[in-house]
């Protein structure tokens, strides 16, 4: 009997970095997929990125309606309120063996409580990392402690489970799936990004992503950004494409100050979402990456493009010398851009950069995913979790 794994996406960064994985699931003979879609994929505001899934193939289980327009903390509380009670609905009718999440957004809450109430082993991609200006950072590492069986990106990411009790059977470093997009995905040609939009990447481009910090209330989002476009003013001869933030207390801001800015700039191309294929299409072209995406410090390296980091957001992750972290100051963001762009010995170095992301050097993150889920037995030692701290001397050889 196939194993039935239920995959759950509530944003268009998410869904491109599973996507991979989820086709491997479904070319499996011995793994059958559910897939759960909520969030912003169903927002019109956010680009309904619902119909790039439709449009892709793949088996929608369930539409969870759970968003409110509004993104203060009481209106996110109630959308996690909302999908939880959506779980009692779809739960019961589908009950899978293996509930399979990535990474560390909040809405993840809620297929890992129904998961825990209906003791179903949760897989998890992309823990171990650390963000330490997001809420990102707490729910990573909740989910950690929550799943049972953990999918790192990375060696040292590896290490940080096990250093956090989990026992290291269940821990399994497969490589960044970003990075599988990349080497084996599908990424969008210079003439379709032109057709659909309106981008030239043969003209000099920055790719520009920008997320509120959300660690701490004291961090304007409007401010942030106005310092972040009064430095992006100061390159009139680029290019600049924009997409919006994710769903975040402060996204709603960061999305205003963005189209005026793009209502009067002719150079800037704003848009809610250019689906993982153009998003990486559009990178492959770039200059530089600018914001403090995830992305520029995981996928750009794979590609050879430099990225400018701005801010805490993304403070302790592991990054490639091909990364210039910058504080969120006009002139810091401006000395960080200019490096990026012609500091002809830093260029020369990112050509040939390492991505610890791609710690096997052949981007099969999907292969590696799918042969543990496939062999992993659904038993009580899967779901029996307790905490086994390293030894001092497994410390300082710990490898997986």
């Amino acid at each position: 009997m196939r194993k039935k794994i239920m995959a759950f996406t509530a944003t268009r960064a998410e869904y491109g970095l599973l996507k991979p994985i989820l086709k491997r699931i479904i070319n499996s003979s011995n793994l059958e997929l559910s897939l759960i879609i909520a969030g912003s994929h169903l927002s019109p505001v956010h680009g309904r990125t619902v119909q790039e899934i439709q449009n892709d193939g793949l088996p929608v289980s369930y539409l969870m309606e759970n968003l409110l327009t509004s993104d203060t903390p009481g209106a996110l509380i109630k959308s996690v309120g909302l999908g939880l009670m959506d779980t009692a609905i779809f739960f019961p009718k589908q009950i899978p063996d293996i509930v399979l999440l990535l990474g560390d957004r909040f809405e993840l809450f809620i297929p890992l409580i129904a998961a825990l109430i209906y003791r179903i082993p949760v897989v998890h991609l992309c823990g171990g990392e650390t963000t330490e200006g997001a809420l990102d950072e707490q729910v990573r590492h909740a989910i950690t402690k929550m799943a049972h069986l953990h999918f790192p990106s990375t060696f040292e990411y590896g290490r940080r489970i096990r250093m956090m009790g989990e026992e290291a059977w269940r821990i399994h470093v497969v490589g960044a799936p970003g990075v599988e997009n990349i080497r084996h995905g599908e990424i969008m040609p210079p003439e379709d990004l032109q057709a659909n939009y309106n981008i030239d990447v043969n003209h000099p481009t920055l790719l520009i992503t920008y997320h509120p910090e959300t660690l701490t209330m004291d961090c304007d989002p409007m401010e942030q950004v106005s310092i972040i476009i009064d430095a992006l003013k100061e390159f009139p001869d680029l290019q600049q494409v924009i997409t919006y933030p994710g769903i975040e207390v402060g996204s709603s801001k960061i999305i205003q100050a963005w189209e005026s800015y793009a209502a009067m700039y002719p150079n800037v191309k704003l848009h809610k979402s250019l689906g993982s294929g153009g998003y990486l299409g559009v990178m492959k072209h770039a200059a530089a990456v600018v914001g403090n995406s995830s992305s520029g410090i995981i996928e750009a390296p794979s590609l050879n493009v430099p990225t400018v980091n701005i801010g805490e957001r993304q403070k302790g992750r592991v990054r490639a010398k091909s990364v210039i972290d910058v504080p969120c100051y006009k002139e810091d963001i401006l000395t960080g851009i200019r490096i990026a762009l012609y500091d002809e010995q830093f260029r020369c170095e990112v050509k040939n950069v390492l991505n610890p992301y791609d710690p096997y050097g052949d981007g099969n993150v999907s292969g590696r995913v799918v042969s543990v889920l496939e062999s992993t037995p659904i038993d009580r030692r899967l779901l029996e979790k307790k905490l086994d701290y390293p030894t001092p001397d497994e410390v300082d050889s710990l490898a997986y």
